[in-house]
């Protein structure tokens, strides 16, 4: 039988270095995985020398291939198992996925060697409760099939961002009475990418939906003339006009039967443009 082996009470780093390992090498994606004590160095499952059975894969643990505590500076076992599959020529094709999953593992590393900024350690974090700490198998499974499951969501997370970046080649930036204005044509740019690329006034249409969101990070900003604007304009569409007055939206992931404008994106930004 394939088996993974790594330490009781797994890091998040050890818990990567298996859904990376598991991903990428599918007679593996099965495998029972065991959890031994730490206690020991060089300790293996069964006995057995590390490396020396293919059907046997250790991480974080064993002093072998996948674990970074034989004297790897600067490594994690999710970076080596990274660096392995990308030697092998099993990492991703896509650039967006490929690109996606170095970023993931470049945070883990900062996090596994005490790089990361402090706000990554916080009680907040993914890697302060992950961990069960009650030194049992089956409560260490959990951590590792629920490290799984979120490890696949920032996964998700970060191809978002990725393709995020290379829309974000085509913005429209105009000039208005509210400032500096940017507008989007994309499926995955969202508010938080907005505010961490600058602008006083941001237009994101969603081309599959035909749906749109002004927003603005400013305090004093609002964004009433603009609502009064567009619902003269489309006034059979579903326009929501948030109560701070920085978020105007109509159609959204969260309501999908909302009708969504009539109004194109050059016309939308038009209506910025006239304020």
């Amino acid at each position: 039988m394939k088996t993974l082996v790594t330490h009781i009470n797994p890091h998040l780093d050890d818990i990567l270095a298996i859904w990376l390992f598991k991903k990428f090498h599918a007679e593996f994606s099965d495998a029972k995985v065991e959890f031994l004590s730490a206690a020991k160095d060089g300790v293996t499952w069964e006995g057995k020398i590390v490396d020396s059975d293919p059907n046997v894969i250790h991480f974080g643990i064993g002093r072998g291939k996948y674990d970074e505590h034989k004297g790897d500076q600067g490594e994690s076992a999710g970076s080596l198992v990274w660096k392995d599959i990308q030697s092998s020529g099993f990492a991703p094709k896509d650039e967006i996925e490929a690109k996606a999953l170095d970023e993931l593992v470049k945070w883990n590393t900062l996090l596994d060697t005490g790089k990361a900024p402090n706000f990554e350690f916080s009680e907040f974090s993914v890697q302060s409760f992950i961990r069960p700490l009650d030194s049992k198998p089956d409560s260490s499974l959990q951590a590792l099939e629920m490290g799984e499951w979120i490890l696949d969501r920032i996964w998700e997370a970060l191809k978002r961002k990725q393709q995020s970046i290379k829309d974000w080649e085509k913005v429209v930036v105009f000039e208005s009475n509210l400032g500096k204005g940017v507008a989007v044509s994309s499926q995955t740019v969202d508010r938080s990418f907005c505010k961490r690329m600058g602008g006083d006034l941001f237009i994101i249409y969603n081309p599959k939906y035909k749906s749109v969101q002004f927003f603005t990070p400013s305090q004093i900003i609002d964004l009433e003339p603009i609502f009064k604007k567009v619902k003269e304009l489309d006034p059979d569409a579903d326009w929501y006009f948030h109560q701070s007055h920085h978020i105007l939206i109509c159609g959204s992931h969260t309501a999908p039967d909302s009708k969504p404008t009539k109004l194109s994106f050059e016309q939308l930004i038009e209506v910025a443009k006239s304020i």
